[in-house]
């Protein structure tokens, strides 16, 4: 009796494991459209056009849609909390537009500015160089990050 309670345990969470992984596959079958990613070919917009490509998964889909974004840099002087160490806040600012490849129609265009991020006060030109360079390249994976989500709500209510 004992074995028989145990098999019928065993079987039932199988059974159960088996329409969960079930229902996972339905849920990443959902997004069948590939998307385009066009950006212009300086440094930053490469970085980002390449994360942008990892959180799209692009492939060997065919592509319904073409997303050109561009990602621009903003940095402007700010005070620390002490007031004697002057710091640099840098902002990134993605302008993006959503085109439909098979009627050239525009589904969305916009763009968007992300969170300022203060770089080091030192007193080494290249120590604040490296700096700016690390933020920048942190602003462009958070931004990409970013607009994926947006342009995945957007699909989403297409569909």
């Amino acid at each position: 009796m004992f074995i028989f309670k145990k098999l019928v345990f065993f079987s039932l969470i199988i059974l159960i494991s088996g329409c969960t992984l079930n229902n996972y596959e339905k849920i990443q079958n959902i997004n069948n459209y590939s998307i385009e990613v066009d950006t212009p070919n300086d440094n930053y917009n490469v970085h980002f056009k390449e994360n942008l490509k990892r959180f799209f998964h692009i492939g060997d889909k065919k592509t319904k849609y073409l997303l050109k974004t561009r990602i621009t840099f903003n940095s402007t002087e700010t005070l620390s909390v002490s007031g004697q160490n002057i710091l640099k806040s840098t902002k990134a600012r993605i302008d993006y537009q959503l085109t439909n490849k098979n009627t050239n129609v525009v589904v969305k265009s916009g763009s968007f500015n992300t969170y300022p991020a203060l770089s080091s006060s030192s007193n080494s030109l290249y120590t604040k160089e490296k700096s700016i360079e690390h933020i920048k390249e942190r602003l462009t994976k958070s931004s990409a990050k970013s607009l994926h989500m947006r342009i995945n709500l957007i699909l989403r209510r297409l569909i």
